[in-house]
């Protein structure tokens, strides 16, 4: 097993560089090298992180140390994504560190082990690879290196592993499943010459499909479809870097997704006094009526904000199923397989035995559909990763 390489005199270090390196975004020129990200998604956040510290005892075994809060510029990446570093000098070495976050809590882990100055340096050849550290290796000035996200990733996992198991600290007294540590947090600094502390520092948080809120656990029941839906645009995250995935579903919310499923086409407008041209969700509401696909509680209203209950739900996905020629036969009648089957309202009857009968709510016989309860917004994404797997466009 490996015992970690890490930090004990470069632990002041890094906390200083973590509050005042340079926090630089990872999009264009400065200091001594170019620093740039290709990936399918990428954005930038600022953000406050906790940081567990780990310190040995006496007899080496590392236990819980002080923690903090730690404001951090955080570019936030796809898998797919690239990292190109570019020296305008000589004497230029890189370092790789690694934040975890065994148990899946939101705090990261930092232990304080060995004398060096960094887990790993950065090592040229056809890619940049990683190497334990003390084989610091100077980069020539104006090449360009290729630094791969798949690099980054498994070092992050392997690293998980090796802190889960190290022999002077099993776990570091905390629980951990492999593959929970899929959010890897990355440092990279870029020094020169013999200084001891960087002169520039990046944060690169490594996701799959697409950049994952922060609100949704890489342990949760809901990830990958989460993960899914973000990933083909079908819903999307707030502002504050969140999905709110407990959050009710809503007539509108649903009306913008099956427009997005649709390819965002425009359509004649629609006329609800509730839904007005300059409202977030007037070119989707439009084109659901327009299309059969949704209508409204009235003759002039849609109810935009009124909250969708899993029958309704299952009605229109059936609709847009079968207008876009995903489903040709109706499923048999199952509801009697289920505790309140005879509850569906007569209209979803038909919707509610197809949505059974291809596990959309994943619910076995002889359990409760639920059909007047509100869908939540992580429900909703799973009956969409769902619907997606069953009937695939093509």
């Amino acid at each position: 097993m490996r015992i970690f390489q890490h930090w004990r005199r470069a632990v002041l270090p890094l906390v200083l560089a973590l509050c005042a390196a340079v926090p630089a975004r990872a999009d264009g020129s400065g200091g001594i090298a170019d620093f740039r990200i290709a990936a399918s998604d990428t954005d930038f956040l600022q953000q406050a992180i906790a940081v567990q510290y780990f310190r040995p005892d006496a007899q080496g075994k590392l236990q819980p140390g002080e923690s903090a809060q730690i404001a951090c510029a955080l570019n936030r990446v796809t898998g797919d994504a690239s990292f190109y570093i570019q020296p305008k000098t000589g004497g230029v070495w890189v370092t790789v560190d690694f934040l975890t976050d065994l148990n899946g809590d939101g705090v990261y882990e930092l232990p304080e082990v060995g004398d060096s100055p960094a887990q790993y340096c950065l090592v040229p050849g056809e890619d940049l690879s990683l190497a334990p550290a003390g084989q610091r290796a100077f980069l020539s000035a104006g090449r360009t290196y290729l630094l791969s996200a798949g690099t980054l990733s498994q070092a992050a996992q392997e690293e998980a592993e090796a802190r889960a198991q190290a022999e002077n600290s099993p776990s570091l007294g905390l629980s951990w499943e492999e593959g929970l540590q899929t959010y890897p947090l990355c440092l990279v600094q870029l020094y020169q010459g013999e200084a001891a502390q960087p002169a520039q520092s990046y944060y690169l948080k490594l996701y799959g499909q697409a950049l994952m809120p922060d609100d949704v656990s890489p342990g949760a029941p809901y990830y990958q479809a989460v993960e899914y839906v973000l990933s083909q645009g079908y819903l999307s995250g707030f502002s504050g870097g969140e999905f709110q995935p407990d959050a009710l579903f809503t007539r509108a919310q649903l009306a913008q997704t099956l427009w997005r499923m649709g390819g965002s086409l425009m359509s004649a407008g629609c006329r609800f006094s509730d839904v007005a041209p300059g409202d977030w969700y007037y070119d989707s509401v439009s084109w659901c009526c327009q299309n059969g696909l949704m209508a409204g509680l009235s003759s002039t209203r849609f109810e935009p904000g009124g909250v969708l209950s899993r029958q309704q739900l299952a009605q229109i996905l059936y609709q847009y199923a079968s207008r876009t020629g995903r489903i040709s036969q109706k499923s048999p009648d199952v509801l009697g397989l289920f505790s309140d089957g005879a509850q569906v309202a007569p209209w979803a009857r038909e919707a509610m035995s197809w949505a059974a009968v291809n596990n959309l709510f994943a619910v076995s016989a002889g359990g409760a559909l639920r059909p007047g309860d509100g869908v939540t917004r992580s429900q909703v994404a799973q009956v969409l990763y769902r619907f997606d797997l069953a009937f695939p466009l093509g």
